[in-house]
């Protein structure tokens, strides 16, 4: 599969990232030019790699399901055996998401309440005491 682009990857975290307000809006460009200098030509990235702050924000990715993450073990020397963690561009849900016409919905317990209508907030029953 073609590599992403830097467009189509800023258009993916407009789409979610700050269309659920979990970003602001002028930090999808640098945020998506961070996550490319990363990966590179490569469709994957070592763990190690990343510095801290990076990770925070790969581990945002994931929970849009723009990025995944795996992990692998190695046998080194003496037998001992390393567990290698690594990124993975989910590409085709970056395309999807970058070209669909408007973010996914979101759901926020706010817009369940505002739901409600006022005659809905109002007890009934005139004694102030439970009903039975």
């Amino acid at each position: 599969m073609a590599a992403i682009t830097e467009a189509e990857l800023t258009r993916a975290l407009e789409r979610t990232l700050v269309a659920r307000g979990k970003m602001p809006p002028g930090e999808a460009h640098p945020t998506a030019r961070m996550v490319l200098g990363y990966f590179g030509a490569d469709d994957s990235v070592l763990d190690n790699k990343l510095s801290s702050d990076d990770r925070d924000r790969f581990y945002q990715l994931e929970e849009e399901g723009l990025l995944t993450s795996e992990e692998e073990d190695a046998t080194v020397s003496r037998g001992k055996t390393w567990r290698i963690h690594y990124w993975l561009l989910k590409k085709s849900r970056i395309r999807e998401v970058g070209r669909s016409g408007e973010a996914p919905p979101t759901e926020d317990a706010g817009s369940v309440y505002r739901s409600i209508g006022e005659s809905d907030w109002k007890r009934s029953g005139g004694s102030g005491s439970p009903q039975s």
